[in-house]
């Protein structure tokens, strides 16, 4: 019991980590799109902006572009509007605590423990172990598509 218990606790610190610092990673395109896609300088008045606003303002600034149509453009915003949405996600990990839910398995009457991290704001927003690994895998894989695209976004601007 203690061994697995020692595993799962290993497996959460992985996943929460690598789903942190691929968010960290996605921040920090953000604000490259916000250093480079931009004709004017702005960089300094919205570097301080909170991600979800800084990936409004590089929506909007892409879809007030000619080029808005372009294949690229259009995949790159949808990623960001994936990644705002999974930033939920993130905000749940970065500021709940693991804890353990005990409950009664309804079918078997059996005493149930189960590891998870619930938002201490939102009641509705918990994850457990089996969620977190698909979290991480699909942040993991968002933030390495989206430096893919902000590179060929950038070279088309230039």
């Amino acid at each position: 019991m203690a061994d697995n218990f020692i595993d799962e606790m290993q497996e959460w610190r992985i996943l929460v980590g690598t789903t942190i610092l691929s968010f960290g990673e996605i921040e920090l395109i953000t604000l490259k799109c916000l250093a480079h896609i931009p004709k004017d300088e702005i960089y300094k008045s919205v570097s301080t902006l909170p991600f979800g606003r800084r990936i409004d303002l590089v929506v909007e600034i892409l879809n007030s572009r000619e080029s808005k149509k372009n294949k690229e453009i259009i995949n790159f915003i949808e990623k960001l509007k994936k990644a705002k949405k999974l930033s939920e996600y993130r905000n749940v990990l970065a500021h709940n605590p693991l804890m353990a839910d005990i409950y009664m398995d309804n079918i078997s009457g059996d005493i149930k423990v189960e590891q998870i991290i619930s938002s201490s704001k939102n009641k509705d927003k918990s994850i457990d172990l089996a969620s977190l690994k698909e979290i991480a895998a699909e942040v993991e894989s968002l933030a390495s598509d989206l430096y893919m695209a902000i590179g060929k976004i950038i070279e088309a601007e230039q």
